[in-house]
């Protein structure tokens, strides 16, 4: 269904049985479209019933922390299984079909982004951070349980309370008095969070465009951070501006975080959603720099070196997103196209940066190094060597089959390869014709860095030999370990 089809039905429904029907057509579609129509499995009136109450925290949500920018952890609250999780990007896909947010609105919103956020307050001599405190959690069930009776959904009571449940959480807080209370509010980490709050803010939108209007200013907000800006200051601290402001939000059930309050000059570093705004957009040097690096890294010393050295950072700041392992050229590629986006396609330090990304992975798909069952090898070392350049052993572990032959007392559990990085057991396959006599030949071992025809990624352990594939240039490990270790630090 196209987001017509999906908006005439949602504005028609009149009961809960309506919901989960036009959820079901999405999910069809969706899976259809991915080639999966056949373990299409509808949400049944159990499911619904069951994630509409928010009090069923176990199965719903999962909570974790992520490290912010400044000093300190972010919670956040994410749907704790794949079910609840397809229930709720179906969910999106409904409200994005009926409400379009205010122009004001930059985040979570087709066709806009950070960089148009930014782009609004280029050429501004004074550009005024806000930031509004525990945005997420203070949008409460009731609030939203109200919004989506009003226009343009005008949802009956029993669709509005589905979705309202839907969308909560349950959280409890500790009261003045010391007594514990529990409240119902939106997750910061659901799919569905985002519109919803886009929803919640529309008078708050309304009226600081009304705002910025009367002093002559440009206005916009993504998410909870709030940015106004200007040729002239009217920004001092007690000035009928800041004042207004204040009883505006107050007024909106929001909390403005004085901690995060700035006033930004032309002339210095002006700030927007992590893009710099002057006469042109930009990223900044350090975003640039952890590009070049990782391709010095890759170029000089190889893949494996590149991500055992990559691996530790993206952990700390992003290893929350999701389960695995992630993909060294997948996140590179991602994070050129985010700088292509900020800087522009003709952009020479992007472009540098882009053709060199390339080169590097034309190397790595050479299909000299693919066999006949599809397998690239992208670098093949030393098992020795890699511990060297990891800083780190390898273990190997080879189970004796149980006594009936026919397999391992633990199940998957009897052929494996490990070894830590940044705290986490990287898993290693184990070719079929290694014994348990080859553990105590590491000298004899090598390890490859390969690819599937899927262009799945994983490690392989096997005799040296039997892969023709090129090794990295021999280095001096004290010489890596000290460029990689002024690299890092910069």
């Amino acid at each position: 269904m196209d987001k017509e089809q999906i908006k005439q039905i949602a504005l028609h429904m009149e009961s809960r049985k309506d919901l989960l029907n036009l959820l079901n057509r999405i999910k069809r579609d969706e899976m259809e479209e991915l080639g999966f129509a056949d373990k299409f499995h509808p949400f049944t009136a159990r499911h619904m019933n069951y994630y509409c109450n928010p009090k069923n925290a176990f199965h719903r949500y999962r909570q974790f922390k992520i490290k912010k920018k400044s000093r300190g952890f972010r919670q956040i609250t994410a749907p704790r299984n794949r079910s609840f999780m397809f229930m709720l990007d179906c969910l999106n896909e409904v409200l994005k079909a009926v409400y379009t947010p205010s122009q004001y609105v930059m985040g979570f919103t087709e066709g806009r982004s950070v960089v148009t956020n930014a782009a609004m307050h280029k050429g501004a001599n004074y550009v005024f951070n806000i930031d509004l405190k525990d945005f997420f959690p203070s949008i409460e069930q009731p609030r939203v349980w109200k919004r989506l009776q009003l226009q343009p959904f005008n949802f009956p009571v029993p669709v509005a309370s589905a979705i309202a449940g839907l969308c909560s959480m349950k959280e409890t807080r500790e009261m003045l008095d010391g007594t514990k209370k529990d409240f119902y509010v939106l997750p910061q980490g659901a799919p569905t969070s985002p519109i919803i709050t886009n929803m919640i803010c529309d008078k708050l939108d309304h009226r600081l465009g009304g705002l910025a209007r009367r002093f002559g200013l440009n206005y916009t907000r993504y998410a909870d951070d709030i940015t106004f800006s200007s040729m002239h200051n009217v920004f001092q601290e007690n000035s009928d501006f800041r004042k207004e402001l204040v009883r505006i939000i107050s007024d909106q059930r929001f909390v403005i975080n004085d901690k995060k309050t700035r006033l930004q000059k032309r002339g210095s570093r002006q700030e927007i959603t992590g893009i710099i705004i002057s006469d042109r957009l930009n990223v900044s040097q350090k975003y640039v720099r952890d590009i070049r690096n990782i391709l010095y890294m890759w170029e000089k010393y190889g893949y494996s070196v590149a991500y055992a050295k990559f691996f530790p950072k993206y952990k700390e700041e992003k290893g929350h997103v999701k389960k695995g392992n992630p993909d060294l050229v997948n996140v590179i590629d991602g994070k050129l196209m985010y700088l292509k986006m900020v800087k522009g396609e003709e952009d020479s330090v992007y472009k540098r940066l882009y053709a060199k990304f390339q080169n590097l992975v034309a190397q790595m798909r050479n299909p000299k190094k693919t066999n006949d069952k599809h397998i690239t090898y992208i670098e093949t070392m030393p098992l020795l060597d890699f511990e060297k350049k990891i800083g780190t052993s390898v273990e190997i572990v080879i189970k004796p089959k149980d006594e009936t032959g026919s397999g391992n007392t633990e199940k998957g559990k009897g052929r494996f390869a490990y070894y830590l990085l940044a705290g986490t057991k990287q898993l290693i396959s184990i070719n079929r014709y290694l014994s348990e006599t080859d553990i105590d030949t590491k000298d004899k071992l090598a390890i490859s860095q390969c690819r599937d025809e899927k262009g799945k990624e994983f490690m392989l352990i096997h005799r040296l030999g039997i892969v023709t594939v090129p090794p990295p240039k021999p280095v001096d490990i004290d010489e890596l370990n000290n460029e990689l270790d002024a690299l890092l630090s910069t």
